[in-house]
């Protein structure tokens, strides 16, 4: 995605508003408004399948917390992803942990609809997510934990430039059963401007 893809900057009012461009999604900043979205895909148990997210039934607590850690922290970045179609929020895209001496930080996504799996829009956010924290953040190093029976999220990071660099055993207790987590990376040299479709 080219630079003059992303828009001039946030209006946090305008329903329209989106902070980043890309040919299916837009992603903008969390509005309170996108709080029943977040609780109905942390809730949805095919959606957090292979993720610890969904342990617990989501509380307004654990939606505030989640709110004013998108507004408000300096650690994080949390994008809302709209389908630009239909401008409905699908799911979330984000930069967590960045610590800015290291320039690195932690990516997370998640589609939120079931039904739009496998339909490349994952891949798109995560592009999208990578790119921005790489040329607008300027971070060096970009990681992720995914869990190993996640077989179709493990191909999409690897579709999106990000290298396995090892496992940690039995990290993730998801579905009842303790599994293994693939750890992959990605280096701001190894991401080229044009991987986003």
């Amino acid at each position: 995605m080219e630079p003059e893809h992303c828009a001039e900057g946030r209006d946090e009012g305008a329903p329209s508003a989106s902070f980043l461009m890309g040919n299916r999604l837009n992603l903008r900043g969390l509005r309170r408004e996108d709080l029943e979205y977040v609780r109905s895909w942390w809730d949805n148990t095919e959606v957090t399948a292979h993720m610890e997210t969904g342990a617990y039934p989501t509380t307004d607590a654990m939606l505030e917390e989640f709110y004013s850690t998108a507004n408000q922290s300096r650690n994080s970045v949390i994008f809302v992803a709209e389908d630009r179609s239909t401008g409905k929020p699908i799911g979330l895209s984000g930069l967590y942990e960045i610590f800015w001496p290291g320039r690195r930080a932690e990516f997370r996504v998640l589609i939120g609809d079931p039904e739009i799996f496998d339909k490349g829009y994952g891949t798109e956010a995560t592009l999208m997510t990578v790119e921005y924290g790489f040329m607008r953040l300027n971070m060096e190093v970009i990681h992720l934990g995914v869990n190993a029976a996640n077989a179709r999220a493990v191909r999409a990071y690897e579709k999106a430039g990000f290298v396995r660099e090892g496992v940690r055993r039995k990290f993730v207790f998801a579905r009842g059963v303790y599994c293994d987590a693939v750890m992959m990376s990605i280096l701001r040299h190894e991401f080229p401007l044009t991987k986003v479709p």
